[in-house]
């Protein structure tokens, strides 16, 4: 059996997951450089999207190994390893997407 499909669904869900909550992390900060200069602003949020990206990429690539790992060396049933492999990739994005939030107010000078 192939293992290539349970990687590529768990890569999937996870960006799909981190891209929802990645454009809700930027809605926060736009709320929260309200009153900085444009100039800032932008720079800052343009900060907070490469970081949000780099986040994104490195879970899903986080979740895609994981589960091959779960299913190819521990003999897991297919569906769990694609639901913790997501489960632990949103959390590292999430986590990374904190950490951008607060990356882009530390540039901003707000904090």
């Amino acid at each position: 059996m192939s293992h290539k499909r349970p990687a590529i669904l768990a890569t999937i869900i996870t960006v799909i997951l981190l891209v929802i909550s990645g454009f809700l992390f930027i809605l926060i900060q736009m709320l929260a450089l309200n009153g900085f200069s444009e100039r800032q602003g932008t720079a800052v949020l343009g900060l907070s999207l490469v970081c949000q990206g780099t986040g994104i990429l490195l879970s899903g690539g986080l979740a895609m190994m994981l589960t091959r790992l779960f299913v190819e060396r521990f003999n897991w049933n297919k569906i769990l390893a694609v639901a913790l492999a997501v489960v632990a990739g949103t959390v590292l994005g999430l986590g990374l997407s904190l950490v951008s939030l607060f990356v882009g107010m530390l540039a901003a000078g707000t904090l």
